[in-house]
């Protein structure tokens, strides 16, 4: 570097600052592939994003290797849309048997190929007596922290970051200048028309329409338990719902009768990833009566899988049928039922196989 001054008589002076920015995203992925045996060779999954969107990847799998790898199984995260240099990841990459156990696992550790050459051998994937595949259909799930590092310059002028969610939602949640209130188990809330009536079409009816609540400024609410309608109120002033966890069918339901599309198809998402063999059959039934055919299909999916796990021991399938979900299936919802009998004879079932209930 140069040690000759600068001249103050210089004409002008940009500034101009560089930052560079480490970004890092975690993120899992469970991918199943039916009828293996069957695949190309080269298989590729949907396209998945994290959650900013600013990365959207897809899973490749070569069933009989790459090149000097052949008999083996090769898994790659491939970058479908982002930078395309800078990517680095660590995580784990698991083979899952048919009980949903651990088989076969590999560890990235801040790798710049985001995979593996020789993932699995294909004949060890293949041997009916390691129970990998059941129904040949394989599962593969991976669990990735990416990290990449942009480096930009820019103007030394910071834009503040929008707050308006938050904003709106401290009007909710501070009561500040309400103009109506909403009714529900004998509690009150207060709420502001003009935001019920921008983000919800059902409150926008009440509201702009010759009706009762028009009048005056109060909603009778039917249906809803109280927390349900707060988690659901929330939503409408900041587009979140931080105990959705907690809620999600109940919050459904509730979306559903308010027309809320995105916050049922976030319900949807959470109950997907929450199914378990107690709670498959209600959640079948919510599916079914609120119209989320995603939903539906993923819990007739899983019930499938379970039910031809549970045939081979009568006691635990009996156990099943007496909860209070399999017991409103059978009482009340026959169309279901009929459809999941075909489904699981679908999959593969023998009706002679099955307990004489079902």
């Amino acid at each position: 570097i140069s040690e000759e001054k600068i001249p103050d008589s210089a004409a002008e002076m940009s500034s101009v600052r560089c930052y560079t920015q480490c970004k890092t995203e975690k993120f899992s992925l469970t991918w199943t592939i039916t009828k293996f045996s069957f695949a190309e060779a080269v298989v590729r999954s949907s396209s998945f994003t994290n959650a900013s969107e600013e990365l959207k990847w897809s899973l490749l799998l070569y069933t009989n290797g790459v090149s000097h790898y052949e008999g083996y199984l090769s898994l790659y995260f491939q970058l479908d849309s982002g930078p395309q240099t800078g990517i680095r990841a660590k995580g784990r990459m698991v083979i899952l048997n048919s009980d949903g156990e651990e088989i076969k696992v590999h560890t990235m550790r801040d790798r710049n190929v985001l995979g593996f050459d020789t993932f699995a051998r294909r004949e060890d994937i293949m041997d009916e007596e390691a129970g990998i595949l059941r129904d040949d259909t394989l599962t593969v799930t991976c669990e990735v922290c990416s990290v990449y590092i942009t480096t930009l310059n820019t103007l030394d002028v910071k834009v503040p970051e929008c707050r308006m969610a938050d904003e709106l939602g401290n009007l909710w949640d501070q009561s500040l200048l309400p103009d109506c209130s909403l009714v529900v188990g004998g509690q009150e809330f207060q709420a502001h028309k003009a935001i019920l009536a921008a983000r919800c079409p059902v409150f926008r009816a009440m509201f702009t329409h010759d009706m009762k609540e028009r009048q005056t400024n109060r909603v009778e609410i039917q249906g809803v338990e109280p927390e349900v309608l707060r988690e659901l109120v929330t939503f409408i002033y900041s587009g979140k719902a931080p105990n959705i966890q907690d809620m999600a069918a109940d919050l459904l339901v509730a979306a559903d009768m308010y027309l809320l599309d995105r916050l049922k198809r976030m319900c949807e998402e959470v109950l997907c990833r929450s199914l378990t063999v107690e709670n498959a059959a209600e959640i079948l039934i919510i599916a079914d009566l609120h119209l989320t055919p995603e939903l539906k299909e993923e819990a007739i999916t899983f019930i499938n899988r379970w039910m031809l796990y549970l045939l081979f021991s009568f006691s635990h399938f009996s156990d099943v049928l007496r909860t209070p979900g399999w017991k409103t299936v059978q009482m009340d919802h026959p169309c279901l039922m009929g459809e999941l009998y075909h489904s699981l004879v679908s999959a593969g079932a023998s009706p002679a196989k099955r307990p004489r209930r079902y």
